[in-house]
């Protein structure tokens, strides 16, 4: 008998793929790849108006080996938690990979997946569809077809198709800010940016260290604890109250905690970041980081556990961080990453995980009857050693509270906003202000804000409607400590909007392979808000049939404004049949621009040709001129999708003229029969 080959049968793309249990979990493992590949930054797009998922990296990318590493499924030569430095950024991480699921994370959200990765100046472009996989009786006789060119770009993007389902899940639960906090805040590494991008705004991720000065009148302790110093301590108004021993007695991993103790007043935790609520109840607690990467777990240091003894022996609202390293092969998870598998490693730091919050608790309780004993009442106030002078003896008799500097904490430094915007309140950018005693300040009494450079007398920017920046500048004279000054940059910027092809619902629906992407100022905000109100059931077509001419006009006046290539300085065309007319010539005269234009917008050659019927377009542009004057009144439904086609196809051609054809092919073009202003 011959020896007996072994088969993978498709259906274990499925089944690996749906055993990745939530988005969340798929995402983070995507966002560790890129971490592994020393990136920088890395740039998450909801986009659930099209059903688009991208993730863009500035890594190192994948050359041919690391492609075929890629496809080696759950196998990976990854050591998790071993320290590597890169050579070239001199950064030191944590590598996270182990698994090999890489390739697979992908499939959780959708069947089709293109990736674009770059690494020594090559290009590598290739895509995977799901239900090919899945329909094979054997993977190994699946082949994965590569496109190579030469490039200076860097980094790996990953675009995916959204199943119906999950584009709604994910449009769900990216719908609550504690959930976005938790994304962008995955990794605690302050050289490490992550963004996500949705149709609702752009968020990035906090600087660990700043979760100090949240709510700084109801903090009562700072506390840290280093198992490398093996001693607790504790810091009181800024200044350093007392120190407990206590050691792990292992190697097998290090602890390093980080913590703010409150006692609120009033307002209770509304003040405090959602990036420290709990899930499923929003209690306050720490978020607890392995080798740096977020661990989604509730239960290893829950604040909350001892509240049944007296709440005058524990301190149950505690935020901060729990950072957990070790590269010990015993570190394991379990599928979703909410728990550890149970070992003699992770059973040893759940332990004492739970001796230290308890220890925390009784001491911190402790020492905050002592205060109230000695003072008669317990003050709150920044509780950060902000003053590396400001110290205590550590039975807390002597205290040298000098005034802390004011503070005004931004909600970031730098915003992007998609125009048109709406008004915006600047206050609303403050998450917290107070003065060198610790008092909050009433911003709009006591804040001066100067936009450019001058002094504004209101506190609402007006809405931008055109690409550009504001430096916000918000500034307090504290009394004691002086001036404070905080700077915020916002930047409004264009959207860009994807036509749908192949899509029955789509009101844009052209004969491409791919997806377009529209660049064009206003042109790609308007299709957008075209395809969603025309998803209401007809609901809307007469606003539709108004709007239609407005594409053709702004993608001809921007061709004609931006591009004496096409368009030379000497010709003067004014109506817009005519300009229309002249660009449908232009591209048909020319057959190497032909080709170039029908490879960008992916239709064969042949087929583009035939789209290329001037006739068909200014029939088009005169329904849509009678569309915008008398709506409804002349024009079907059928005739408003026919208009949209057209208008969309011309869209597509005007913006890869603009943006995706070399300006040394089209400089090599004929041009058309000169016109006069009247186009004959």
């Amino acid at each position: 008998m011959k020896p007996i080959g072994m088969k993978v049968d498709g259906n274990i793309i499925s089944e690996l793929s749906d055993k990745i249990p939530t988005h969340i979990v798929a995402l983070n493992e995507l966002i560790k790849n890129a971490y592994d590949a020393f990136a920088t930054e890395v740039i998450i797009t909801l986009d659930t108006i099209n059903k688009k998922l991208v993730i863009k990296d500035n890594g190192l990318g994948m050359d041919d080996r690391g492609i075929k590493k890629l496809f080696h499924i759950s196998n990976s030569d990854k050591k998790f938690g071993k320290l590597i430095r890169n050579k070239e950024s001199k950064l030191k991480r944590y590598t996270q990979g182990s698994k090999g699921l890489g390739f697979l994370s992908v499939f959780k959200f959708g069947a089709n997946v293109i990736w674009v990765t770059n690494k020594n100046k090559k290009k590598i472009t290739f895509s995977v569809n799901k239900d090919e996989l899945i329909s094979l009786k054997n993977l190994a006789t699946y082949r994965v077809e590569t496109k190579e060119e030469i490039s200076t770009e860097i980094g790996t993007t990953i675009t995916i198709d959204l199943y119906q389902d999950d584009n709604d899940d994910l449009e769900k639960y990216f719908s609550q800010d504690k959930n976005i906090k938790k994304l962008v805040n995955a990794f605690y590494d302050d050289q490490f940016k992550i963004v996500l991008k949705t149709n609702h705004g752009q968020y990035e991720n906090e600087s660990h260290a700043n979760f100090v000065d949240i709510d700084k009148e109801d903090q009562l302790f700072y506390i840290t604890y280093s198992s490398e110093k093996s001693k607790i301590e504790f810091f009181y108004k800024g200044g350093k109250y007392d120190e407990i021993k206590y050691d792990i007695n292992t190697n097998d991993y290090k602890l390093d905690i980080e913590l703010i103790a409150y006692s609120f007043k009033s307002g209770g935790t509304k003040k405090v970041s959602q990036l420290y609520y709990r899930e499923h109840d929003d209690a306050l607690i720490p978020l607890i980081y392995v080798n740096n990467n977020l661990f989604h777990n509730y239960t290893l240091f829950d604040p909350s556990i001892f509240r049944k003894k007296r709440s005058g022996n524990v301190l149950p609202q505690l935020i901060g961080h729990i950072k957990i390293i070790s590269s010990h092969p015993l570190m394991e998870f379990n599928s979703d990453r909410t728990n550890f598998v149970q070992n003699k490693l992770t059973s040893n730091i759940k332990e004492k995980l739970k001796e230290l919050n308890q220890k925390i608790q009784e001491d911190g309780s402790f020492f905050r009857n002592k205060i109230k004993e000695k003072f008669g009442n317990v003050e709150t106030g920044a509780a950060y050693p902000y003053d590396i002078n400001k110290s205590t003896s550590t039975n807390g008799k002597e205290r040298n509270l000098l005034p802390q500097p004011a503070q005004i904490t931004l909600r970031q430094k730098l915003k992007r906003i998609t125009i048109p915007s709406g008004q915006i309140n600047l206050l609303k950018e403050i998450t917290f202000a107070c003065n060198s005693s610790g008092e909050q300040i009433d911003l709009v009494q006591d804040i001066q804000i100067e936009i450019d450079g001058e002094k504004a007398t209101k506190f609402i920017l007006q809405s931008q409607d055109s690409p550009c920046e504001k430096s916000i500048k918000y500034i307090y004279n504290d009394s004691i400590t002086g001036k404070v000054v905080e700077n915020l940059k916002l930047i409004f910027e264009l959207p860009e909007a994807m036509i749908t092809a192949n899509s029955k619902k789509s009101l844009f629906n052209l004969p491409l392979t791919k997806d377009y992407s529209i660049k064009i100022p206003y042109v790609s905000k308007l299709i957008v808000q075209l395809e969603k109100i025309y998803k209401q059931k007809g609901e809307y077509n007469e606003t539709i049939a108004c709007a239609l001419r407005s594409i053709f006009e702004l993608c001809s006046d921007y061709l004609k404004n931006k591009d004496p290539n096409i368009f030379p300085i000497s010709l003067t065309i004014n109506e817009l049949e005519s300009r229309v007319k002249y660009i449908i010539e232009f591209i048909a005269l020319n057959n190497k621009l032909k080709t170039e234009l029908s490879k960008t917008i992916a239709i064969d050659y042949k087929s583009f040709n035939k789209l290329l019927d001037k006739e068909e377009f200014l029939n088009m542009v005169k329904k849509a001129h009678l569309g915008a004057h008398k709506s409804m009144l002349y024009l079907s439904d059928s005739e408003i999708n026919d208009i949209a086609k057209k208008a969309g196809l011309f869209a597509v051609l005007s913006d890869a003229l603009l943006y995706n054809v070399s300006d040394n092919i089209i400089s090599e073009c004929k041009k058309p029969e000169p016109l006069n202003s009247k186009g004959k």
